[in-house]
């Protein structure tokens, strides 16, 4: 019989399993387990590779790792299975392989990880050698489970993400380990390792397929259709669908002010310019399960931001602001594809004066190209904006916070809604999320968002210039 073909996927984990020959016993005292051990932590040094669950039982040697490099597995499986091949072969005076055939492996699905990490470190329980998983010495379950240090560990991306601090991954891994066991995951985890397949979903199998040229199972087509996008309307009268024929004679005039956002109290901002927007009002979080970043340019009126001219108050305009008359969504039938959407009830449309959008052929306008490529830049700039919020909101770091004047029975709120980060619980996060988002600029994003609340107050000073 020809061998498995071993595949590797950048990123990807990979369920292995060696069995000890004719099922004879590969550990038969303390001194076997622990030396066993030393040889995994000694040769992790060396070669590229990241355990994230392992156990030894009496008869195999079974766990779960991301090689880093295409030849991490097979170069620490031969060089960890010689190694204790001597040792034992040595002790117990025989000669001979150890070894029941090559490794068995199966790459794993993310989303599948984790059930087979419990699937490991749940089986001294399932075959009766203890009736506590914490009492096994053998396994990873005192460093997932119980927070210990375990050198041989290397905490998946997805472990990482059950927390922003130990005690919250230690907590939520523990109701994963003790939730009711999924029978036909079990069995498709334990048919997939016995055959080498991909422990996944089809559409998971199907996508490596694609990418790797080989067929590996059999996979039903299909996508599931999503919704229409919503767009903001706060500062839009009416928006349409801008289409060539039926806005053939439409044009758009320069914004000479900005009194249509005159009503928003808060004005979405993206990532990128938050320290620009910040260096005159603060920024802050929407208390939604989803939130967005927003300058607070009101207390509980018009916007302090446009002054009696209808001119923006300082040198930046949010690009929120900018791309006014225009707006983008994307269409139910087709999530790809977008559409323009453009406010025809807008002061700055016109059929008899301005720079017009379409041309005679009904080819886009130079002007309404621009406006396409900005719309488009400004979509998917809020796109990773709306990404790094949830993160920031996830983490848990973030508080309900209100601007308001008075105390006791004469206090009077003026704006409430909003969350800010905590910089106590900032700095509790663990160290790995920490140095995470330095890498990314989320932490830079952070100072910027703490030092624009200083503005709030600018916000109560522009106010009383205004009443005077």
């Amino acid at each position: 019989m020809a061998r498995k073909v071993r595949i590797f996927i950048k990123d990807t984990p990979q369920h292995i399993i060696l069995r000890g020959i004719n099922g004879i016993d590969i550990f038969k005292d303390a001194l076997d387990y622990t030396l066993f051990l030393s040889m995994i932590r000694e040769i992790k040094r060396s070669i590229e590779i990241d355990i994230h669950s392992y156990l030894l039982m009496p008869n195999y040697f079974e766990f779960v790792a991301t090689p880093l490099s295409e030849n991490s597995i097979s170069k620490f499986m031969q060089s960890l299975g010689r190694r204790y091949v001597g040792y034992f072969n040595k002790k117990y005076n025989r000669k001979g392989t150890l070894w029941n055939g090559r490794y068995k492996a199966s790459i794993v699905e993310s989303s599948h990880l984790f059930d087979v990490m419990r699937y490991i470190e749940s089986r001294p329980l399932k075959e009766g050698l203890v009736d506590n998983a914490s009492l096994y010495k053998y396994s990873s379950i005192h460093a997932n489970l119980l927070n210990e240090k375990d050198t041989i560990v290397t905490y998946p991306k997805c472990y990482r993400e059950l927390g922003y601090r130990d005690e919250d991954r230690i907590k939520r891994y523990s109701q994963i380990f003790y939730a009711k066991v999924d029978s036909e995951k079990e069995k498709l985890i334990i048919s997939c390792l016995e055959k080498q397949l991909i422990t996944g979903s089809k559409s998971y199998i199907l996508k490596l397929e694609k990418e790797i040229g080989l067929t590996l199972r059999e996979k039903p087509r299909g996508r599931p259709k999503k919704n229409i996008e919503k767009v903001r309307k706060g500062m839009y009268k009416k928006l349409v669908v801008l289409d060539k024929k039926a806005h053939k004679n439409l044009k758009v005039n320069p914004m000479r002010d900005l009194n249509f956002a005159k009503g928003n109290a808060f004005i979405p901002v993206i990532a990128s310019e938050v320290a620009l927007v910040g260096n005159a009002f603060p920024i802050v979080f929407t208390a939604e399960d989803n939130p967005t970043l927003v300058s607070l340019v009101s207390l509980g009126g018009d916007s302090l931001a446009i002054n009696h001219e209808g001119k923006w108050i300082t040198n930046y305009v949010p690009s929120f602001i900018r791309k006014y008359p225009f707006a983008i969504a994307s269409t139910e039938e087709n999530p790809n594809q977008k559409v323009i959407l453009i406010d025809e009830e807008s002061e700055l449309v016109s059929t008899t004066e301005g720079n017009e959008l379409f041309l005679e052929d009904g080819e886009q306008s130079e002007t309404l190209k621009n406006a396409v490529e900005f719309l488009t830049n400004h979509e998917n700039q809020m796109i990773i904006s709306k990404n790094v919020a949830k993160a920031i909101s996830d983490s848990g770091i973030l508080e309900d916070r209100e601007i308001a004047v008075g105390e006791g029975d004469e206090k009077q709120i003026l704006v409430n809604g909003f969350k800010v980060v905590d910089r106590e619980k900032l700095n509790a996060l663990s160290d790995d999320i920490l140095a995470d988002w330095v890498r990314k600029g989320i932490i830079t994003l952070i100072d910027a968002h703490l030092k624009s609340l200083d503005h709030i107050n600018t916000l109560f000073e522009i106010a009383q210039q205004r009443q005077s």
